[in-house]
């Protein structure tokens, strides 16, 4: 270990019940310290109750002592707020209804004070049981008021498996070990929420009476951002009754919000009542859904065979809409892979259905998807024409998450032009609409999105700090296209302030992750980063070993512009060996 370590203080508050997730936390820190923080000159040190000192006086003071004497502060809650740390009555009481609220409360007073070592508070939720969270009681409701003031502004994690909570964890070390490389780490919240504040009071409605009543009044909540009042609800739907339709939209609206764990468990619990009343109908939405959620992981094999199961299942129902729903995941899956014509088949076959049938969503979102294969092809034109029709039937219908994919896409055509003003404004529209709908996977894009507009423009910090929120998202996702992307968009940065050995290092995981995939496009765009870092460092037989490579796959996939890019890297090295000025091919 390094002789002259920065230590910096990290304070986990909780209930005493998450003890598994406390000894993670320990574990974490350990680990990160071995593996990344300490080569770089950081130390990290657990603290929390359990090695209170004792000593004279109230314990909790004693505890709050090293609240006080910490750089960071771990909130993490579950089911339970806790118990009072004195009897009230009693001079030693001090009005909180909990330890764990009188250690954030002196974390928050801590971190408004400029003078104070408190640098940053970090809020972790343990997902619940639906059936707790139907009738959650006086500990679990006090939560969820907590939890309803920090949701507009994301300033939480959820999870709902331990792997979860510690890959949050990590990427929050990372962030605090960057902070400290920058100069050191900057106060991240002045005005934390007050868990005292009750949350604004809502017109008193009747408790509905129907399922499909709850389910809809919990979709306008999910739709406006409010998702723990959306989440119980859609729980009092699932609890209510055993029905396929509540417990699916349940498992959608956890996909968006990125449980992906309790959304797979949703689906498979779907499909198991499909086999058990032998409604094929029910059978295929279980595959469908579950299907997308195996892909959202990467899993493009599983998610595959999900999907030409339903559609199997559909096409002897002679279910017009379920066919074209998997023709459309299926098309997703081989564009993914880099097969734009068999995924441009796939879109037209869906886009045939929807409009014989007059669906209007389905057509909006195919419009979407074969803009998305015209851009990959170089025909911007033809991709805007795609989208701006798709968004005229989103606007017309009053899809907000439509809307804001297609704001998105139409920024990317606006940015491959040129247009920096026009791209920055679609993709702050597209932000501001996925940020109310609490729709993570979109918030991570148009972070990314931005980043290569700030990149564009010559703000590499700001840039760089649009990728890092951009990358913390799809981590918490667990979505690796994300991340493959983020990390080459990083790696942008850093070969752009000349550190070339980052630069490869955040290439190579990228590459790694879409060879994972089995993603062409990201890999040959990889491998011709890596490529652009020989050729700077003049090791011009290595360079052209990768831009073969790169050339191959994007004649594979049928990218003509990319694969004229690199000829004429490749026509440059075969003419001198001279380095030729030759741009990175992105993320």
């Amino acid at each position: 270990m390094p002789k002259n370590l920065a230590a910096y203080n990290v304070f986990i508050a909780s209930p005493g019940e998450l003890n598994a997730e406390r000894r993670a936390f320990r574990d974490v820190l350990q680990k990160y310290n071995e593996q990344e923080a300490n080569a770089r000159g950081v130390h990290f040190i657990p603290v929390g109750w359990e090695v209170n000192p004792g000593g004279v006086g109230r314990p909790q003071r004693l505890i709050n002592e090293q609240v006080r004497a910490c750089d960071f502060f771990v909130l993490l809650l579950w089911d339970r707020w806790g118990t009072p740390p004195a009897d009230p009555g009693t001079d030693e009481y001090r009005g909180y209804t909990s330890g764990t609220e009188e250690e954030y409360n002196v974390a928050t007073e801590c971190l408004q004070d400029a003078g104070d070592d408190m640098r940053d508070i970090f809020c972790c939720f343990k997902a619940v049981d639906p059936k707790q969270l139907s009738d959650p009681g006086q500990q679990l409701q006090r939560v969820l008021n907590f939890k309803k003031q920090v949701e507009r502004d994301l300033l939480y994690r959820e999870f709902d498996e331990l792997d979860g909570f510690k890959d949050a964890l990590r990427t929050k070390l990372g962030a605090w070990l960057r902070g400290h490389e920058g100069g050191g780490p900057k106060k991240e919240h002045s005005t934390p929420p007050d868990p005292d504040a009750e949350p604004p009071a809502e017109p008193t409605q009747p408790e509905p009476t129907d399922t499909a009543e709850l389910v809809e009044r919990a979709q306008r909540h999910a739709d406006a951002g409010e998702l723990v009042e959306a989440e119980a609800l859609f729980a009092r739907a699932v609890v209510r009754g055993d029905g396929p339709d509540a417990i699916n939209t349940y498992g959608l609206f956890l996909r968006r919000i990125g449980r992906l764990a309790q959304a797979e468990a949703m689906f498979e619990r779907v499909i198991e009542l499909g086999e058990e009343s032998g409604d094929q109908s029910v059978l295929a939405m279980g595959y469908s859904n579950l299907g997308v959620v195996l892909q959202t992981r990467g899993d493009l094999g599983g998610a595959e065979a999900m999907h030409r199961k339903a559609l199997e299942i559909d096409e002897q129902l002679g279910s017009l809409e379920g066919m074209a729903i998997n023709y459309g995941n299926l098309g997703l899956v081989l564009q993914t892979r880099g097969d734009l014509d068999g995924a441009e088949a796939m879109h037209r076959r869906r886009l045939k259905i929807d409009e014989q049938s007059g669906s209007l969503e389905g057509m909006a979102n195919h419009y979407g998807n074969l803009g998305n294969i015209l851009k990959t092809r170089g025909d911007l034109d033809g991709a805007e024409a795609m989208y701006r029709r798709s968004l005229e039937i989103d606007e017309q219908l009053g899809s907000l998450e439509g809307m804001a994919i297609q704001y998105g896409n139409l920024g990317v055509v606006l940015s491959e032009r040129g247009d920096l003003d026009g791209a920055e404004a679609m993709y702050r529209k597209a932000l501001k609409l996925d940020e109310q709908l609490g729709r993570l996977e979109g918030i991570a894009s148009n972070y990314g999105n931005l980043g290569l507009v700030l990149r564009a423009r010559g703000d590499l910090d700001g840039a760089e700090a649009m990728y890092r929120k951009a990358l913390e998202l799809d981590e918490r996702l667990g979505r690796p296209e994300g991340m493959a992307s983020d990390y080459g968009n990083l790696g942008n940065v850093l070969k752009a302030r000349g550190d070339l050995d980052g630069a490869e290092a955040m290439y190579r995981k990228a590459l790694e992750l879409d060879e994972r995939l089995g993603r062409p496009e990201g890999m040959a765009n990889h491998y011709g980063s890596l490529g652009v870092v020989l050729q700077t460092r003049s090791d011009f037989d290595g360079a052209r070993d990768y831009w073969k490579q790169a050339l191959a796959l994007y004649r594979q996939i049928g990218i003509p512009d990319k694969v004229e890019m690199v000829q004429g890297w490749l026509a440059d090295l075969d003419a001198d060996d001279e380095a030729p000025g030759a741009a990175s091919t992105g993320g």
